[in-house]
């Protein structure tokens, strides 16, 4: 292929471009990328490396990590997809966003290098990414998976320490339906002689037999480290023998974290496996302090407008839990209003279905672009949600209604709510990002 930009581009350019290089946007397998990375050198780091996994609780393991770490004095990069409004949210150094002329620059080095090679775009992303760590003075790179493990283009990049957050169904196109196959396909980050730390609750047995099959040091939620949650504080314990400061091994009172729990004892973990001397103040810190937009995100209040890119059944049965509380907390009754848009490949029927108990009123509208499910689809999964709990609309504040796009559902809700009424839009990164778009103006 003719490597036709001038790296003179702007990075809008850069994107565009990057989106019609490669026939199709996925392609499994790491022999493409992985030539390209060999042939520029990318694949070696003199930092510490962390790889991410999981079919939820990516995004915010990994702010837990960069918290801790950063709170504990260390240069941190890390990659994070899909951005939400800016393509420069996927890469942070120090907690911090890149210039565009960075990744312009970046971008320009890859194609020069890439030759006769095409690339995805998350493929010549992620190189960009490794390119840009590279140039930057770092302790710690932290690479959040992008589809699976084995054959996502990050791991062309051998992990000190690799983490598998959660196992549930997703990408079923790509991954399956089989929990056991997904699970041994994201434990494919896993090396050698290397630290693997589980975060699966009751985790499928292909996770630990694929450890043992490539001599990874497999450490396990309930098994190897454990946490427990107070009224208003949580504690995380250890088995490991290996750290010479017992305190170390256990900590008491944690603040209970924003983001879920679960993820914050996986960073734990992966941070005591990781080697280097943090101290306890940075965990209680980077625990207390870790944020991610776009994650249970307060737009306003009066009424209350939140949005949370849950796009799958684990993912919406977590802000559930979290919707709960804050109806629980409400000093008066208050009515929780949805604005939903999905994408049609996800399960739309069992993710709404993990929320009927909890929403009021339902706004239901198609997204944009050509993955996003026709508001038919959507309505006919909300259907089946209600079916599968025995409910009917009759149980509703109002009947659900539909919109032609997400704006007016969104202005919808607003109309209809009252002050003290809490409006929580999700379904997809997407609905996120439209949302705030509107907002933002």
């Amino acid at each position: 292929m003719l490597n036709s930009i001038n790296k003179s581009q702007s990075l809008a350019d850069w994107l565009c471009y990057l989106e019609n290089i490669h026939p199709v946007n996925i392609e499994m397998g790491l022999g493409r990328v992985g030539r390209v990375a060999e042939d520029l050198a990318l694949t070696t780091f003199s930092a510490k490396v962390i790889t991410v996994a999981g079919t939820n609780g990516k995004g915010s393991t990994c702010a837990f990590l960069e918290r801790i770490l950063l709170d504990a004095g260390f240069n941190v990069g890390v990659t994070s997809s899909p951005h939400i409004q800016d393509y420069r949210e996927r890469v942070r150094v120090n907690g911090k966003m890149l210039t565009a002329q960075a990744h312009a620059d970046s971008f320009a080095f890859i194609e020069a290098g890439r030759g006769d090679t095409t690339l995805t775009y998350f493929e010549f992303t992620t190189l960009s990414a490794l390119k840009l760590f590279q140039d930057a003075t770092l302790d710690v790179v932290i690479l959040e998976v992008g589809l699976g493990g084995r054959l996502d283009a990050s791991n062309i990049v051998s992990a000190d320490v690799a983490v598998v957050t959660t196992i549930d169904i997703d990408h079923a196109d790509w991954l399956g339906t089989d929990k056991a196959v997904i699970a041994r396909e994201k434990s494919g980050i896993f090396r050698a002689g290397k630290k693997a730390i589980c975060g699966v609750i009751n985790p499928p047995s292909t996770i630990a037999a694929y450890a043992e099959e490539v001599g990874a040091e497999l450490i396990a939620v309930n098994r190897d480290y454990y946490y427990t949650q107070h009224a208003d504080t949580w504690d995380w314990q250890s088995n490991s023998t290996e750290q010479q400061d017992a305190s170390a091994l256990i900590f008491t009172a944690l603040e209970i974290p924003q983001l879920p729990l679960q993820n914050a004892a996986t960073a734990i973990a992966a941070i005591q496996a990781l080697g280097l001397t943090v101290p306890d103040t940075a965990i209680r810190s980077g625990v207390a302090n870790a944020k991610l937009p776009g994650r249970l995100q307060q737009l306003g209040t009066s009424p209350q407008q939140f949005v949370d890119v849950a796009h799958n059944p684990e993912s919406a049965r977590y802000l559930a839990t979290q919707l709960t509380r804050l109806k629980q907390q409400a000093s008066s009754p208050v009515k929780i209003i949805a604005v939903v848009g999905m994408l049609k490949d996800k399960d739309i029927a069992a993710s709404l279905a993990a929320l009927t108990d909890v929403i009021d009123c339902w706004h239901l509208a198609a997204l944009q672009g050509e993955r996003a499910a026709p508001c038919q689809q959507i309505e006919q999964g909300l259907v089946a949600a209600m079916q599968q709990n025995s409910k009917s609309y009759d149980s509703l504040s109002q009947q659900p209604m539909s919109h032609d796009t997400i704006a007016k559902a969104w202005q919808s809700a607003n109309q209809s709510a009252d002050c003290h009424d809490i409006i929580i839009g999700f379904g997809s990164f997407c609905t996120v990002a439209e949302i705030i778009q509107h907002i933002s103006g």
